[in-house]
């Protein structure tokens, strides 16, 4: 059978699409290049041509995403009829919806990144979601400054801290997500940190209260792992499991 050449950029998108459909399948840690390059009909000398390593990998495959999300945000951000209060809302419901419309993807990163031994991908995942998105909804800001409905020092540095407070929130919710299972009540501890985001953005902003209103239960509850094997092991359970089962029953569990 003739080798079909495609170009680099083809070429990456189907390394990209075809990875992304061996892990919902598989898994990430069950897929292997092996089988990615076997799926594709490719030498393994091609795929260590676009990537360093299935890490490499999943790196690029987060970046595609982060920048789709941006697109869509930017997008938003560029319409005329819309003021900023309002925009401000639908920028953060797009990016919502845009998770929900890649529900399994956000829920195979999420099972990845927050492993234990991936806080420098998740961190490097973070900085690259503040260098797109900052600029953009800083115009945001910057329209309800000219409008008169925001309030704050600076619409650059406001957006940084902004997003910095989304990003760190993150991480206590994916927390309480990937725990659900076990902690049925995680989930009036997730509504009440994101209300307590929503009012502390109007705060910095010096928007009106009740003007930034995206939290919905029904949303939240999309994000929930049903089954608690798909809650990724982190360094205490590992070391946990290393206990004889006498020892067990006298360790507190520990919480992700």
């Amino acid at each position: 059978m003739a080798r079909i050449i495609k170009e680099h950029d083809e070429r990456l998108t189907e390394f990209l699409d075809t990875a992304q459909q061996l892990f919902f399948q598989k898994g990430y840690e069950k897929t292997s290049v092996n089988d990615i390059i076997e799926h594709i009909g490719v030498a393994k000398g091609t795929f260590y041509h676009y990537f360093k390593s299935k890490v490499d990998l999943l790196d690029k495959l987060v970046e595609r995403f982060t920048e789709k999300a941006f697109l869509l945000g930017r997008e938003l951000v560029q319409r005329e009829d819309m003021d900023a209060i309002h925009k401000l809302n639908a920028f953060f419901i797009t990016i919502r919806d845009f998770k929900i419309e890649n529900l399994e993807l956000m829920k195979v990163l999420m099972k990845i990144l927050y492993r234990d031994e991936n806080l420098l991908l998740r961190h490097k995942m973070f900085k690259y979601t503040i260098y797109l998105l900052t600029p953009e909804f800083a115009k945001i800001i910057r329209q309800g400054m000219e409008e008169g409905c925001f309030k704050p020092p600076d619409d650059m540095e406001t957006a940084r801290l902004i997003f910095g407070m989304s990003l760190n929130l993150s991480e206590e919710i994916v927390a309480l997500l990937l725990d659900w299972e076990e902690k049925p009540d995680n989930i009036e501890e997730i509504e009440k940190k994101m209300h307590a985001y929503e009012r502390a953005v109007e705060r910095i902003l010096g928007a009106p209260e009740g003007s930034f209103a995206v939290v919905e239960r029904k949303i939240i509850e999309m994000f929930k792992f049903k089954e608690n094997k798909e809650r990724p092991a982190t360094a205490a359970d590992r070391a946990r499991h290393t206990i004889p089962a006498k020892s067990q029953t006298f360790r507190k569990k520990t919480r992700f």
